[in-house]
């Protein structure tokens, strides 16, 4: 994942900065200074910020003024800087969106939405820095002749993983890709990464034209979609929200075609969205052929408030899915003829392959044989996923997160937990019940597990089996047994019940068994829900 960004938080002392700093502290190296004066100062170090959170309303010293000074100076001007107000001075933005502000959030702070800006623009920025790289490529190679200047391709083949096997310690599923452009500046691209421990997310792109617009929007699409991707497992959300950010940022009418995919290693669940792109076949094991035909929306980056949407379907052991840009289809040869997609068809189904790298290379060398020398008029893009786990070896679907003791982080468990129900089909009526035992016990535990103001782990994990659904939660805070709090008397008026106990006598009558154990210096509690025979 690389080093963790650096933010700076900026505050006047009626900001409430632990809730950013709870909020942000786990995934990123957080600094507070509580005047724009220590801010000035901070970000001329050795070490300055990727980001600045700033409150407008800073003692001695306005956010605008600070933002004019950090604007006007070269080495601090690149920093982008995120104001946070009250919603009762939102009319006062312009003049702060007008000084370089790239955004603002209204107080009081709504976790999602400060977790998505300020990944987006630390995305944002990682673009620009990449960008600039690109031009100064270009600007030393003036001059030199063609053969010379392939200082394009070797950019774009740059920002794509190369190193295979990708995953060596994986092997649940295993994945292959290569880029053959045609010009210095193609529009192809791939990549592939981790959500979680279980969800290999990979996509595969074709930018419209070429040269240097073409790779400043695959830049910035790529790292849009990782940074979204980050903890949603919705590949219809990921390419909505990518959709509107592109939107937002493209001054060139570029747009791109899309298909992006999300294996679940372990069961085999593959949700996708295909953005106006070319149809990828699925070969199952045996040899027949499946196209996944159905499109999505349109392509990406052109139009806003686009709400793409998704499909499923469930890989078997060795099942690999082909995915290509036109440069395939659309390959030419002497005579002008296309390769053609019922040529690619044809070529899966007649031949047998051990393995996707082997897959890949043999489609390229087909292609380029069916050329026979002719012009490569287009990049030619291929990316096979195969899976290699049988579902059953799992012993059941299963849900492990380790979270921090924080409170913002009940939020990310129900939104795990509800992706996870979701894949397997549990029961809305079940998934309520569950936020609410999800949402009653973390917060009982972080409340009261821990006497110190130290970070500490709580691991959760979820089973599921044909007739139940059981979740466990461990902490190492003090021995707690809450299940001996004693129940309070729900007959009494609000104002003479004993303050406590509410929850967990809620959590027991909505779950069908609750235990508490003591095991190795950790608290352990465990619901249990018994699911009827008639589950969908």
């Amino acid at each position: 994942m690389g080093e963790r960004k650096k933010i700076l938080v900026v505050g006047n002392g009626q900001l409430d900065l632990n809730v950013l700093v709870d909020l942000l502290k786990p995934d990123y190296e957080i600094e507070v200074t509580m005047s724009a004066e220590e801010a000035l100062v901070a970000v001329i170090t050795a070490d300055p910020p990727d980001l600045i959170l700033l409150d407008v309303t800073t003692a001695a010293m306005d956010g605008p003024e600070a933002c004019r000074r950090l604007k006007a100076d070269e080495t601090t001007r690149s920093i982008p800087i995120i104001f946070i107000t009250d919603k009762g001075k939102i009319g006062e933005m312009s003049e702060c969106l007008e000084l370089g502000v790239v955004d603002y959030i209204t107080t009081p702070v709504y976790p999602p939405i400060v977790k998505a800006r300020v990944k987006t623009h630390l995305a944002l920025k990682h673009s620009l820095e990449e960008l600039q790289k690109v031009n100064k490529l270009i600007a030393s190679n003036k001059g030199k002749t063609e053969d010379e200047l392939n200082v394009g391709r070797k950019i774009q083949l740059s920002m794509l993983p190369s190193e295979f096997p990708a995953f060596p310690d994986h092997d649940e599923f295993d994945v292959y890709a290569t880029l053959q452009p045609a010009r210095e500046f193609g529009g192809d691209f791939y990549d592939f990464f981790f959500i979680g421990e279980d969800r290999f997310c990979f996509c595969i792109g074709d930018v419209s034209g070429n040269c240097l617009p073409a790779a400043s929007f695959m830049s910035i699409t790529k790292s849009i979609i990782k940074s979204r991707a980050g903890d949603d497992f919705s590949t219809a959300s990921i390419l909505t929200h990518v959709n509107e950010e592109l939107c937002g940022v493209n001054k060139a009418a570029t747009f791109a075609t899309l298909f992006i995919g999300i294996l679940n290693i372990k069961t085999g669940l593959l949700v996708y969205t295909n953005a106006g792109h070319k149809p990828p076949y699925l070969r199952q094991d045996g040899g027949s052929l499946k196209m996944l035909d159905r499109l999505h929306g349109p392509v990406i980056g052109t139009v806003r408030g686009l709400v793409y949407k998704e499909d499923k379907t469930v890989l078997s052991k060795n099942d690999m899915l082909l995915t290509y840009t036109d440069g395939v289809t659309e390959a030419r040869d002497n005579a002008n003829n296309l390769f053609s997609d019922k040529r690619l068809a044809e070529f899966m189904s007649s031949y047998e392959f051990e393995s996707v790298e082997e897959l890949v290379h043999a489609m390229a060398s087909e292609v380029k044989q069916f050329e026979n020398e002719a012009d490569q008029f287009d990049d030619m893009t291929i990316l096979a996923v195969q899976f290699l786990r049988t579902p059953d070896e799992t012993g059941g679907p299963k849900l492990e997160l380790t979270v921090p003791n924080h409170l913002s982080e009940n939020a990310r468990v129900k939104k795990h937990f509800d992706a996870f129900a979701e894949d397997y089909g549990i029961p809305e009526k079940i998934r309520l019940k569950m936020n609410v035992v999800f949402d009653e016990l973390l917060t009982n535990i972080i409340s009261y597990a821990y006497q110190d103001k130290k970070e500490h782990d709580i691991k959760i994990k979820v089973e599921l089996s044909a007739d139940r659904l059981k979740v466990s939660m461990v902490d190492g805070g003090v021995p707690f047994n809450p299940l001996g709090v004693e129940t309070p008397d729900t007959g009494l008026p609000l104002e003479e019940r004993k303050i406590g106990g509410l929850g967990i006598h809620l959590v027991r009558n909505m779950m069908d068994k609750v235990s508490y154990r003591r095991r190795i210096d950790k608290n352990v509690i465990t619901v249990v829900e018994y699911l009827a025979a008639d589950r969908k």
